[in-house]
């Protein structure tokens, strides 16, 4: 072949792959300039973009509808960056939990962002137009929207050194688990913690917080291999997926290491076993239940070994309260925020700020599992209905064609 042909095929051949780029740099132009339009014409209408739930198991529906309007004198309106799509959220979708959500429904109750109206007492209280910050709106719902209206009871306001991508991640899992190892274990730098992470949310923001705020000795049991990896990141000692003879065997020779012998002798031993047997329960179902996207599954119990030690089991747990006629059985209650809301605010609003703080100060480390833009909200379903999901699946309001991205 002489060199002329040689120079003609490449030409060729370059110039055939430079229209297909072109088409295809075309093509996505053409999509983020539809999205643009999009977004430009809800803004000239004043209309805003939610995700509504009209029959359950289906997909959501983007519906383009009027903003969210404040009524009450405690109110703000967020702008929202990022929505939270918890556990909870898809069995209300899938018509799953204890009672039935009401439709249309427009899920969605952890959200980040930034202050666009303020009541007058949301003023006297200290917020303001513009500020950053976050919310756990679980009375209300609605986070799946451009726009939310939440109490300030529910709403926390964050440094702007705090990215709204992490702060997203924050309230419902660890405001759970410190509440539960404070106020049920009385944590302490000496204790063993046993902690049952389960598919991972609230079992991991717990080995977090009792690993590196409190500096206790944790063990970590989860669902599968890659949720173990997950827990010693957030450093336990020693992580493993369930067996009972290895648990039982694991837990042993850490009392011993201590001069805590025959733990599981005796009436304390076997009532050692149910407190287990209580929180392992939960991997006996196959498949596994979808129980453990329960939000108010966690629970903490305190087992003495004998007078010089004591080991905390947390986690999640089997709270099913038609078994507490069962002598054989021992019922773990389990940590409802929206009930701690009522009952105890004070407690609620300033767990909520050592959270915030703990995470300014890099103690704990909360990493979302996948991160999906709004317009890819059901494939984000999808996955934490079928169990993937070991931290926070987050859905990006503001980039809404994003791709699904998974950690």
């Amino acid at each position: 072949m002489s060199i002329a042909t040689s120079r003609q095929l490449f030409s060729r051949l370059l110039s055939a792959n430079s229209k297909k780029c072109m088409k295809c740099f075309a093509n996505v132009r053409f999509k983020s300039d539809q999205t643009d339009k999009k977004d430009n014409d809800l803004k000239v209408s004043g209309k805003i973009e939610h995700a509504v739930l009209k029959k359950f198991s289906e997909p959501l529906q983007i519906e383009s509808v009027d903003p969210p309007k404040i009524l009450q004198s405690t109110e703000v309106l967020i702008d929202v960056n990022y929505c939270a799509l918890n556990g909870l959220d898809v069995l209300l979708i899938e018509n799953l939990y204890t009672h039935e959500q009401s439709l249309p429904f427009v899920p969605g109750y952890e959200v980040s962002g930034k202050l666009i109206e303020v009541s007058e007492g949301a003023k006297k209280a200290g917020y303001n137009v513009g500020d950053k910050v976050i919310a756990l709106n679980k009375n209300r719902f609605g986070g799946l929207a451009e726009q939310c209206v939440a109490e300030i009871d529910d709403v926390w306001k964050i440094p702007t050194s705090i990215k709204s991508i992490d702060a997203v991640c924050l309230l419902e899992n660890y405001v759970t688990a410190l509440i539960g190892l404070e106020q049920y274990g009385s944590i302490s730098e000496e204790d063993m913690v046993l902690v049952n992470v389960g598919i991972g949310g609230i079992g991991l923001a717990a080995v977090d917080i009792a690993a590196n705020i409190f500096r206790a000795k944790v063990i970590g049991v989860g669902f599968s291999e890659d949720r173990a990896d997950k827990i010693r990141d957030r450093g336990a000692f020693h992580a493993f997926t369930y067996k009972e003879k290895k648990l039982i065997q694991e837990i042993e020779e850490i009392a011993g290491e201590r001069g805590i012998e025959k733990i599981f002798e005796g009436d304390s031993g076997e009532h050692f076993k149910k407190v287990l047997n209580s929180f392992m329960n939960v991997y006996k179902s196959k498949p596994p239940s979808k129980n453990l996207l329960r939000d108010d599954n966690f629970g903490v119990v305190v087992q003495h070994l004998s007078r010089e030690g004591r080991i905390l089991i947390a986690g999640v747990a089997d709270t099913n309260p038609n078994k507490n006629d069962d002598k054989d059985w021992f019922t773990v209650t389990g940590i409802s925020l929206k009930e701690c809301r009522e009952r105890k605010l004070e407690l609620y609003r300033t767990t909520g700020d050592d959270v915030i703080s703990f995470f300014e100060e890099g103690l704990i480390k909360p990493v979302p599992s996948l991160v999906a833009g709004f317009y890819k909200v059901n494939d984000a379903v999808k996955f934490v209905s079928e169990m993937k999901a070991s931290g926070k699946v987050v859905i990006d309001m503001k980039n809404k064609d994003a791709e699904v991205k998974s950690n």
